[in-house]
Order: C-alpha cells, then structure tokens, then sequence
C-alpha cells in the first residue's frame, strides 16, 4: 500500500564540494536501516566516483524514519556538475544546505542558494565537519546569519569542540544527546550559551505567527508542540532557516537531522509549488489527474533506460497507460521501485510527492511529463547553466561515426548539461559541458560502457572572409573537345556590403549580351566560389556582384560553361577587391563579486574586448562585454583562475568584424589546430 503525500519527505542534499553531502547522506541511510555507521558505497556507486572520491550525479535514496518516507537526493557539489543540485532543487521540497565547519561560505555554496531563492524552495543548513581542527559553531552561525539573513536560527548546539565534539543539545527539546544517551541536564559551561540560542530561537518562532508572537509578547510560555507547529510552518514559509551541527564521519548529529526533517520539513501538501507550463498551479492532490516529472534519466548499456520522476498529482501503479505531451507517444509503465542508490525496490503504486523510478519508457527523456491521455499537462524543462568548455569530437576508428555518436547522444540523455550540435559553419560535431572535467568523464563513461573511442580537438572558429573594395573581372570559360565545344563569358563588378548583410546578386544585362536562361547558372557558379575566400579558404560574405556584361555562342554556349564563367569572374575580381578576414564577435556577461570587477575587467580588454556596460545584481555585478571568439577558447578556464570559481558567465554570437591587419596570422593560427597537442581524451 503506497503511503500518502503528508508521511513524504522530498529533500536534497546541496553544498560546496567536500562539505560532506555524501558521507552525511550515507549515515542517514546508515541510521535509518538500523545499522550502526554509515551505508558507504550507496549513493556515490559509479566506478568514476569510486575513483576519484568525489560525487559526479545525482543519486536517489528512499528510507522510512519514524513513519516517515523520505527521498533523499545527493548532488555533485562541484561547480562543473552543479546542473544535477539545479535539477533537485526543483523536485525536492527542502533542500539541506551542507556547509563545511572550516569555510562555510564557498563558491557553489552561494550559487545553489541563488538557485534555492529562484526555486522557492525551504533551506535547512547542516554545519559539518565540527570535529575538525579550527571550527567554532558561533562564529560559523555569525558568518551565516550576515550571508543569509537574521531568519538563520541555530536548532541546537554542539557539545564539545574540535576533536572533543561528542554530541548535540537540542534547544527546543531541551535534550542532550551524546553517544546515544539522552539527558535532560544543561552540559556544564554552557548554561549561558543555551539561555541565549533559546531566546533566539523562541522569538523567531514567536515572530513568524501572529497568534504566537501576542502570546510571547504577554510572556505566556509556548508549549512544545506550538514551538514545534511554529517552526515546521516557519520553514514553509522560508522565515526560519534552522541550523544544526553534525559530524557524517563520528555520526553525531545525525539522528538530529533525520528527526528534524521527519518532524519539521515541509511533506508535498505543505506547500504548492508546481506550475505547468500555463502558469497553471497543480496541486498534490493523490485523488487528482495523474502528472509526473522525469527529472534523471540512467542508460545502462546491459539493464537499459530508468526514468526517475516526481509524481506531482495522482497514482499510478504498474502497468498504467500513460501519454507523453511532448512527443504525443503513448507509455506503459512497467515495475515502479523506489530506488536507494543503484538499486531498486518495488512498489505497488506511487502516489502524488512521492520520487519512483520506472524502467524502459521508449520515448521519453528528462524533463519530459508523463499524465494520461484524458488529461494533458505539461511541466517546464529545469533551466541549467550554459556549457562553458566545448570540444570538436569524432569517431577515433574509420566505421565507428555511427556508434560514437549514439553513445553520446545516450550520456546526453542522462545528463542535459552536456550537449551535443553540428557547426553548420565549420562542420564540426561539438560536445560541450559546464566543466573541462564534466566533458572529459563523459568521454570516459562513453569509452567504458560502450567501447569506442571519440577524438577531441578545440573547436574551430567560424571566421569568414569579405572586400573592402570595388573590383571588376572578366570570367571566360572555352573548351574545344572536337565534338560541341564549351562556351561561357560574363563582366562582373565586386562591391561591399554593409556587415550581415550576406550576398546579392544584380543582373544588369541589357541587349541580349547572356541570354535569360543562363543567368541563374551565372549567379550559382558565384555563389559556389564563395564558399572559399583568397585568404584562407574561408566562406565569403557581404558581397555585392553586378553583372553588367557578356557574350556567348549560339552551339556552344550552356548552363554549365556560364556556371564555370561565373565562378572564374569571382575569383578574378576578388583577388582586385582587397579581401580581408572577418572573425566573430560574441557578447559576454560576467556576473561576479564586486571586488573582483577590476581583474575581470582587465582580463576583458587583454583579449580585445570593448566594455558595454555594467549593472547591480544583487550583491554582484553583471559585466557586459564583446570580445573576438577567438579569444574566448581559454575563457571558462582563466575565469575560475581569475575568481577562484565565484564568477560564472553566458555567452552568445554578436556579430562580425574585420581582423586587424597586424593579427591576421594569429587569429588563422588559432584555428589550424595540432591536434596531437590538444586532444583531452
């Protein structure tokens, strides 16, 4: 029997990378099924996880505690992964901000809780790590209070500091907890520092109810339970952000968390969040239409697909019949499981805020909405960041295009921050990511499971080329073969167009000189020799070609003599016309921290880049700028250097302008690539 909506804890575990999502979640998990440490291995399961001791995706884990269901979901806490926390913030209902004792305030620490406000989604913060060396609870609560507001309450407080950290007192309970006993008694030392957390906590709770607040403010006593249904509101609302101490490693603290998200976070019916792509708010309603979310996506290449999704509204069970608006296919469910790491358990029906995985859907990918055919509903795609490190990618083994590139369109799939496009302008399949590192696990995943090498390169720079001036030329193409001949001869005159403004064609023949018919062949023989430019064989724009004269023979003449005339005029008179080198421009924004604007800033004009202003985001600054592509090769890379990981930057094609005479040889170099030297797989 599937549980309801109101027992359903949906939270994600979100933070810097190292503050220890992971080995708190496995405790969690480790607590939760009775066991006396932490379940290792469970969430962080890949064999590239394993290897490089970090989390690299989203992992899902269902446990029951105090007759509560929660999913928990483990994101990646590197900024080059950071899409799947995006993803969790939308699914989860609280999302637990994991910030490490030493340094709380890091770089993907800001940027999920921008995230989490865009979301509105409830935070609760767990300081961790307050075992080790250098950690004190109250100035760490100091720096997270200024960052995030007076609405950061403590729930309790460490016993012990440092290496001597060996429990927790619970401010609202009253309670210490240390070494799985439980006393009523205040630790010695600190009776003041408990008087005070309490009074903090209790006016806050006080002050987010009005009916609480005129009681606190008569100096009535609040009950524990109206303290308890004051802060489980309060965290709905997002005007208490509780934070409580906790060590994954010892797994102190962690009993704590368990309760206070069994206890206070806020289950799918507390608070509405779902919209569909009308604007239309859909409710989590178990009696109402069914809707889900298929927010991850897992290919394995021997099991196949498992969709993991939110069920927003409804029931389902096995074997339901469903529809998937996008793609207008229609979808039978087969097992629904709950999964705890890579794997699964079964379930006999799902019910709306509960996280199912069902496996093998034919046709439908992540962010896609399953709902029944009766009722169409559709949800939003998760915005993810832009990529911001690209590769030109091929089959490695002449015969294995077909292959490679099904691999990586399967590894997309899984992950829609990776993204695979064809250059219409240079040719090139480019595979790009978030990260360096997030494209180069990829390439190595795709290697692994399905065992074809793919060849990167740096991606070429679609420069093209165009005149200055005016020239005219004649194109005379005669061909005696013996039998009929070829014959074609045109006049053409070259004139520049203003930028963007592609190719036009001017047929001024008058009296007959080229007969009608041909003209078309004329005009296509130029079109074809521009697709290859004097300078460097790259494609010619913005030209204007009049053609004002000609002659032709009344056997010997033919569309194709006049095509191979055209074509020869263009090349004549381009070589007249003074052409010139033409790179793209793209338009930058930065958004950073104010201090760093002037190092940003300088960077900026290193690479021939023209400031276009700047404005005020919150405590940030958005730089604008254009600047040569060319430049922009090295950008996602030297940004993180510039700014330690605080800035983070889109960027998008702006226009065309001529390459200065002096650097023409560098911008051409930039492009003819050795590629033995820039391979990164």
């Amino acid at each position: 029997m599937a549980v309801e909506p109101a027992t359903i804890r949906n939270v994600c575990l979100i933070g810097h990378r190292g503050s220890g999502k992971t080995a708190l979640g496995e405790a969690m998990l480790g607590i939760a099924s009775g066991r006396s440490g932490p379940s290792r291995g469970v969430l962080d399961y890949t064999e590239e996880e394993t290897e490089r001791g970090m989390t690299l995706g989203m992992s899902v884990a269902t446990m029951n505690w105090k007759g509560r269901q929660i999913n928990l979901l483990d994101t990646p806490g590197d900024g080059g992964f950071i899409g799947d926390a995006f993803v969790a913030q939308r699914v989860a209902d609280c999302a637990l901000l994991v910030v490490h004792a030493q340094d709380p305030i890091q770089v993907v620490t800001e940027r999920v809780w921008r995230r989490g406000e865009k979301e509105d989604i409830p935070h609760i913060i767990i300081v961790n790590h307050l075992d080790r060396e250098r950690t004190d609870f109250n100035e760490i609560l100091g720096q997270l209070r200024e960052r995030f507001g007076q609405s950061v309450v403590p729930m309790n407080l460490p016993i012990g500091r440092e290496d001597d950290f060996r429990g927790v007192y619970g401010l609202l309970s009253q309670t210490a907890y240390v070494d799985g006993q439980q006393s009523q008694e205040i630790p010695e030392g600190m009776e003041e520092e408990v008087e005070q957390a309490r009074v903090q906590i209790l006016e806050t709770i006080a002050e987010s109810d009005d009916t609480l607040l005129e009681k606190y403010l008569e100096g009535e006593e609040l009950s524990t339970e109206e303290m308890f249904d004051g802060l489980k509101r309060g965290i709905a609302d997002g005007v208490i952000i509780p934070v409580l101490a906790s060590s994954a490693e010892r797994v102190i603290g962690v009993d704590r968390i368990l309760d206070m998200i069994a206890g206070s976070a806020p289950s799918p019916v507390d608070r509405s969040r779902w919209t569909d792509e009308k604007g239309k708010e859909v409710a989590c309603d178990p009696d109402g239409p069914f809707s889900a979310y298929v927010f991850k996506t897992y290919v394995d290449p021997y099991a196949g697909r498992l969709s993991v999704m939110r069920v927003v509204s409804g029931r389902c069970r096995s074997d339901e019949a469903l529809t998937n608006p996008r793609t207008n296919s229609n979808e039978r469910l087969g097992g629904v499981s709950h999964l705890v790491g890579k794997e699964r358990e079964g379930t006999e029906e799902a019910v709306a805020g509960d996280i199912i995985a069902v496996a093998k859907l034919k046709d439908t990918a992540t962010f896609d909405t399953l709902c029944r055919p009766d009722t169409i509903i559709r949800y939003a795609p998760v915005e993810l960041p832009e990529p911001t490190a690209a590769f030109a990618v091929r089959a490695r083994a002449h015969g294995e295009e077909e292959k490679v590139f099904d691999a990586i369109r399967r590894i997309t799939d899984e992950d829609p921050s990776l993204r695979l496009e064809r250059s219409e302008d240079t040719g090139e399949d480019i595979f790009s990511g978030l990260a360096q590192m997030h494209v180069e696990i990829a390439l190595e995943r795709i290697r692994k499971r399905y065992g074809v090498e793919v060849e990167t390169g740096a991606p070429k720079v679609p420069l093209k080329e165009t005149i200055s001036g005016s020239a005219q030329a004649q194109g005379r193409y005669k061909k005696q073969t013996g039998g009929r001949g070829q014959f074609g001869d045109c006049y053409i005159e070259l004139t520049p167009l203003p930028r963007g403004e592609g190719f036009k064609f001017v047929n001024e023949i008058v009296g007959g000189a080229i007969p009608r018919q041909f003209i078309p062949a004329v005009e296509k023989g130029i079109v074809e020799a521009m697709r290859e430019g004097p300078i460097s064989k790259y494609p010619v724009v913005d030209v204007q070609v009049r053609l004002y004269d000609g002659s032709y023979h009344s056997v010997d003449s033919s569309e194709a003599a006049f095509k191979m005339a055209g074509s020869i005029a263009f090349k004549n008179a381009i070589e007249k016309a003074s052409p010139v080198l033409l790179e793209p421009y793209v338009k930058v924004e930065v958004l950073a921290p104010t201090e760093m604007v002037g190092d940003i800033m300088g960077d900026l004009s290193g690479r021939r880049g023209r400031p276009m202003g700047m404005e005020q985001r919150g405590e940030r600054q958005l730089i604008q700028a254009e600047v040569p592509q060319v430049e922009m090769l090295t950008y996602a890379r030297d940004l993180r250097s510039i700014t330690g990981g605080k800035a983070n930057f889109h960027v998008e094609f702006s226009h065309y302008e001529e390459v200065p005479p002096n650097i023409v040889d560098k911008v051409l170099a930039a492009n003819e690539r050795e590629e033995e030297k820039e391979k990164v797989g």
